[in-house]
C-alpha cells in the first residue's frame, strides 16, 4: 500500500477481525475513521446479502449501499443504489466486479491500482476492498476505499471522471503484504484471474 490512508483503514479492519477472516458490520465504528469517511464506500453482493430491494436479490451484481462525498464528487453523482460496475470503463467493468465478489466470498482483502481517466487528465488511485460479515455471520459486503496516490487527486475543474481503469491488483495478507503469485498484472495476468474465479466457483452468478 502506497497511501497512508489505505494503511490506516486496513489496520483498523485487521483490528476488528481478531482471529476471524472478516469482521461483523456492526463492529465498524464510522467515528474511528471519520477523517477518511469521504473516501470510503460499502458495496453489497446482491447474491449473498439479505437486502431490502427484491429486484436486486440474485441479480449477480454488487451495489453501493453508501459512498463518501469525495467518491460521489469524483463521478458527479450519488452512488448509493448504483452498480459497482458503473465506476469502471465499460469495456472492463466485469473484471473489477468479479474481483469484488471474490473478496467478499473468499473473505480475502485486496488492493487495486487504478487510473481515474477524464477527457484531459489521468490520475493514479488506490482502491482497497475489505470483506465484512453480516449479522448472520457470512460475508456479504466489502468496506472499500478509493484514495489518490501520492496526493495527486483528480483536478476539481476536470470533474467528473469518465471512469476507472484497472492497472493491477493483489490479495493482501494480514501484515499488509501483497501476494505476488496472485497479482493480476494486465494483460499477462488475465488468465490467472479467471483461473482464480473458476476455483471460487461462482461463475454461474456472474451476469452475462
Amino acid at each position: 500500500m502506497r497511501n497512508q490512508a489505505s494503511r490506516e483503514i486496513f489496520d483498523y479492519w485487521i483490528t476488528l477481525c481478531g482471529d476471524q477472516p472478516a469482521p461483523l458490520r456492526t463492529d465498524i465504528d464510522p467515528m474511528v475513521l471519520r477523517r477518511l469517511l469521504p473516501h470510503l464506500f460499502i458495496v453489497v453482493d446482491t447474491d449473498a446479502a439479505q437486502i431490502d430491494d427484491s429486484t436486486l436479490e440474485g441479480s449477480g451484481d454488487a451495489i453501493f449501499r453508501l459512498a463518501g462525498t469525495r467518491i460521489c464528487d469524483l463521478f458527479g453523482c450519488e452512488l448509493k443504489g448504483r452498480s459497482f460496475r458503473e465506476l469502471w470503463s465499460a469495456r472492463e467493468s466485469m473484471q473489477p466486479l468479479d474481483i469484488c465478489r471474490t473478496v467478499i466470498r473468499n473473505e480475502r482483502p485486496a488492493l487495486l491500482d487504478v487510473q481515474a481517466q477524464g477527457f484531459e487528465h489521468v490520475r493514479p488511485y488506490e482502491m482497497l476492498l475489505l470483506p465484512v460479515r453480516s449479522g448472520t455471520g457470512s460475508s456479504d459486503r466489502t468496506l472499500g476505499a478509493l484514495v489518490p496516490q501520492a496526493g495527486k487527486a483528480f483536478p476539481l475543474s476536470a470533474l467528473p471522471v469518465e471512469g476507472l481503469v484497472l492497472q493491477n491488483w493483489s490479495f493482501l495478507e494480514r501484515d499488509g503484504a501483497e501476494t505476488p503469485e496472485e497479482q493480476n498484472d494486465r494483460p499477462s495476468g488475465t488468465s490467472v484471474l479467471w483461473r482464480l474465479l473458476s476455483l471460487a466457483n461462482f461463475s454461474a452468478g456472474r451476469p452475462s
